[in-house]
């Protein structure tokens, strides 16, 4: 039915200006001509039966139209117009705000242009000064808007505030002074998204006013704050005495009072500590146990280096036998060069595991002491004896603190230890000659030894322990959560109730016998609140510990609104056993925390480098914002597309903990499991990989310089060639469809998981490609038994050696046994389409977009740069920025451009051809298509493991 059919005389007011309005914006999206149409409509309507709220939407809209023809300065005066009429119109600040950021935004881009030019400092300055009075009025409208409905869409224009804090750079200016003055009216939660943001900012020119906002939170939700506050003071404080201690003692007079970031930081520690000191002594308690106690044992994290280091070794024997037919002098140099740094990093791996405990003398009590010495005695001669290491550790004593790290994959090859000593000279210390002779393979085959002869020795290990054995005080930990509702720790309704009890007498006898009662339960509960918050602010100073987790970001769901800490899930207990979850060359300890919900929610206890958290701290922002975006969208609400994030809390700099699932699997667990019960070895396919690989690459290498094949195509061949003999021979392509099948029970069953697993690795292989994350190795890629959704830990970019985001020879993983388990019908009629409903619900939002990828990126790069070098202090980590901000923009770029090419594309928006026959889907499908192909999976790194 038409608008124009409905009639006006027997109309509510409300009816008919909704039928107006939708009329109105049926205008919007045409050409210049139809949005002149509208404008003429709202211009002959008569406003006087409308209220302030409608003739307030009026005005905006009209605004609206006439930025679209090119009258923006009008449009500021009707946005002003509209503000006039109705103060609290949260649409009205939102456009006005836009319109304001938007001019900003162009003015420094001319500003940008004219420092390329000749122009004079004084018009840049005067240029520079007009944008960031353009930017701080849109930011005022922004937090304004937030202030008067804190809408769940309204409170995403927060990482837009946050972003135009760079426009100031090393000066508290103007928009420093807006978030401060206009961010007071903000209730705190509404920042709990963007910590870490806030944390950042303590070390550049907005940190004062970041430390206002957390010292907000720190009063109403400690908990939210309280791992991440304290594992970024921790983090910086050492940053500093690193910074401190290289700076040598030329430097003294130099040296001041802490840096802001850490001055920041121990004032609102010590705020938490003296605002609630009982939940702050149970928290330091409770983590001082985890840091202590759960430390991996010296096996583990001596197994997990030579991991590292025989990853590296099959890498660098594959370059050196492709190139074993060449003569020449610089090949030679450089294999000579790979054994002096495999020898060198030995070296120093020897020192950390070795020869740093020898001669320390360990009381007998110790239990962790009594290991170590054991460890030594086990493995130090042995060790030393295979790698022909000598005695003299001095070189190796010097360069201990720069050793091996723990870790896997990729992540350890990278990390600073094993960058450092792959490329230590040969002059940096005494090199022994014990080595000479020994060939890179010699070195492959010992470490392959050393592997297996570890993984032996682990694989003993109980699959759980009891917790009263490792961590006594753990173990005989109990609290009992009070019995609190929602409301009832707010001081605001308690004095409310307190106020409509006074005029009780005016009402009837029932009301108000009622109305007191109330009244009064509600004072004694939030009075016993604050005094177990020992005098702190009501409703955040319970004394009861809250199971990590359940602030935003990693609580994603439909009732996104202000957290009630009274209705979290508490800590009970600690359950009894301590579990063991065997993950790649890693024995992690799963933790179950028995809440007050009666669950037992579990975390896996990790040791990784900050980067990682940090890392994994973004993944969940950018999911958070996702799924809100999908849930608004409703082709991708109806099909049920969502994403959750992954509870990732920092408990000190190298250790986390994950929130885990005893349903939770990899693709590496179902393959291992499968192996285990047909006795084959899970590591024969990756070894005949290599060893092949390695052959054919000598054996075809001489013959490439005879018939002048490019070495590209004879790599790819053999690559090939091995990889479709390991599909036909060693793996099947129906394990993981076997495994869930039987694993389900009934096809009912197997049938919802499929569909629930389909759309979950859709929005999954989504991000993998607009991010370029291509180390999805099979024990990366996690997903649970129970709901299919994926578990998105360990999701990290790759940038290449200049920080610019790579473009990866596979957009995704989608290996053989992915697709069996999908399906055909599955991957065709609910994977593709669910990948473009939610690339296009994302991108719906494409205001918001391009400054939340800045945000997150800015973060990710300075953190990923500082990861490989030495620490940096607040003053070089904000000129870092600085020198990095092209790479953020043009990273963000990527990003955003890689969201909307994934986006199904309409004829009359883009421009497509109305003849044209492709899908609208088609850049999807190209993906998948490249995803699939044996040539692309067959070059991906062997630990890659593309057969699976």
């Amino acid at each position: 039915m038409s608008l124009d059919n409905l009639t006006d005389c027997a109309m509510d007011v409300s009816d008919a200006f909704s039928k107006l309005r939708e009329k109105v914006l049926s205008y919007e999206g045409g050409n210049e001509l139809e949005r002149t149409e509208g404008l003429n409509l709202i211009n002959t309507t008569n406003l006087a039966f409308f209220d302030k709220f409608q003739i307030s939407e009026l005005f905006r809209l009209k605004g609206s139209f006439l930025i679209y023809l090119g009258g923006r300065s009008k449009a500021n005066q009707l946005y002003c117009r509209a503000i006039q009429i109705c103060p609290s119109y949260s649409k009205a600040w939102v456009s006005w705000g836009g319109l304001c950021a938007s001019l900003g935004y162009e003015i420094e881009q001319e500003g940008k242009a004219k420092a390329r030019g000749d122009s004079s400092q004084e018009i840049i300055a005067a240029t520079a000064k007009k944008a960031g009075q353009y930017l701080a009025q849109g930011m005022g409208c922004y937090l304004e808007a937030i202030k008067w409905d804190t809408h769940e869409l309204n409170r995403l224009l927060l990482p837009k505030c946050l972003w135009m804090l760079a426009t100031d750079m090393d000066s508290e200016g103007v928009l420093c002074q807006t978030l401060d003055t206009r961010g007071v009216g903000l209730p705190p939660w509404v920042w709990l998204p963007w910590v870490s943001q806030l944390l950042t900012s303590l070390y550049r020119a907005e940190g004062k006013v970041a430390k206002n906002i957390l010292g907000r939170i720190v009063a109403a939700h400690p908990q939210s704050l309280y791992f991440a506050l304290r594992s970024f003071y921790l983090e910086r404080r050492d940053i500093e005495r690193a910074s401190d201690s290289n700076s040598g003692s030329s430097s003294k007079q130099d040296h001041h009072s802490p840096s802001a970031a850490v001055g920041y930081a121990e004032v609102l520690m010590s705020t938490l500590r003296r605002a609630h000191p009982t939940l702050w002594a149970s928290l330091e308690g409770i983590l001082e146990e985890l840091i202590v106690r759960f430390r991996p044992s010296p096996e583990e994290e001596f197994l997990a280096t030579i991991a590292a280091l025989l990853q590296r070794a099959e890498t660098q024997l594959e370059n050196q036998k492709y190139t074993s037919s060449a003569t020449d002098e610089k090949s030679k140099q450089g294999d000579d060069a790979a054994l002096a740094s495999f020898e060198k990093t030995l070296r120093r791996v020897s020192t950390k595991f070795f020869r740093t405990h020898e001669n320390i003398d360990i009381k007998t009590e110790d239990d962790r002491g009594k290991k170590v010495l054991d460890f030594v005695r086990r493995y130090k001669d042995k060790f030393e004896r295979d790698f022909h290491i000598d005695g003299g550790d001095g070189d190796g004593r010097r360069q201990n603190r720069d050793s091996v790290d723990s870790g896997d994959d990729k992540e350890q090859r990278d990390s600073p230890e094993v960058a450092a000593g792959a490329s230590a000279t040969l002059k940096d210390g005494p090199v022994s000659k014990a080595t000479e002779g020994t060939s890179l393979n010699d070195v492959h085959a010992r470490l392959k030894k050393w592997k297996r002869s570890l993984e032996r020795d682990i694989s003993m290990s109980p699959q759980s322990f009891p917790l009263q054995q490792v961590s006594p005080p753990l173990s005989f930990f109990a609290s009992e959560a009070p019995d609190l509702w929602p409301g009832a720790c707010d001081a605001n309704l308690a004095k409310g109730d307190s106020a409509d009890d006074g005029d009780s007498n005016s009402r009837s006898s029932t009301n108000g016998t009622s109305v007191s009662a109330a009244s009064t339960a509600a004072q004694m509960v939030a009075a016993a609140a604050a005094r177990e918050g020992v005098g702190s602010h009501a409703g955040g100073g319970m004394a009861a510990v809250e199971i990590p987790g359940q602030y935003a970001p990693y609580q994603a769901t439909a009732l996104d609104s202000k957290p009630h800490p009274e209705l979290h899930a508490k800590l009970i207990r600690f359950k009894s056993s301590v579990e063991i979850s065997k993950r790649k060359y890693q024995l992690f300890r799963r933790l179950g925390m028995i809440g007050s919900d009666g669950r037992t929610h579990k975390f896996l206890l990790q040791f990784a480098i900050p980067y990682w958290t940090r890392s994994d701290e973004r993944t969940a922002q950018f999911q958070y914002v996702s799924n809100a975006f999908m849930r608004k969208d409703p082709i991708a609400a109806r099909k049920n597309i969502s994403l959750q994030p992954t509870a990732v809390i920092a408990v000190a700099q190298r250790l986390r903990m994950t929130a885990d699932h005893t349903s939770n699997r990899s693709i590496d667990d179902v393959y291992d499991s499968f192996c285990q019960d047909i006795g084959r070895d899970s590591q024969a396919a990756s070894d005949y990989f290599h060893s092949e690989v390695v052959r054919l690459l000598g054996t075809k290498g001489e013959s490439s310089e005879e018939t002048h094949v490019p070495k590209k195509t004879i790599e790819k061949e053999v690559k090939l060639q091995v990889y479709e003999k390991i599909c036909k021979d060693f793996v099947e392509a129906d394990i993981l469809l076997h495994y869930t099948q039987t694993s389900l029970g009934t096809p009912e069953r197997s049938y919802q998981f499929r569909q629930s697993f389909s759309r979950h690795v859709a929005v999954n292989s989504l991000l993998q490609y607009a991010f370029a994350v291509v180390e999805r190795t099979p024990a990366r890629f996690i997903f649970n038994m129970l709901t299919g959704e994926m578990v998105s830990s360990d999701f990290r970019c790759d940038y290449n050696n200049q920080g610019f985001l790579e473009g990866a020879m596979l957009p995704y993983r989608m290996t053989r046994n992915i697709q069996q388990l999908i399906g055909p019908f599955l991957l065709q009629g609910l994977f593709i389409p669910s990948m473009g409903h939610a690339a296009s619900a994302i991108c719906e939002h494409n205001e918001d977009i391009p400054t939340l990828l800045c945000l997150l990126l800015r973060d990710d790069i300075v953190n990923w740069y500082t990861s490989k070098s030495s620490p940096r202090s607040d003053a070089k980590t904000r000129e870092l920025e600085g020198q990095l901000m092209d790479r953020i923009l043009k990273n963000s770029g990527l990003v955003h451009n890689r969201l909307k090419e994934c986006a199904p594309s309409r004829a009359k928006q883009d421009g497509v051809d109305l003849n044209d026959k492709q899908p609208i889907d088609k850049r999807v499908r190209e993906l998948f298509l490249k995803s699939t192909q044996p040539e692309r999976l067959c070059m991906m790194p062997h630990g890659y493991e593309p057969w699976l």
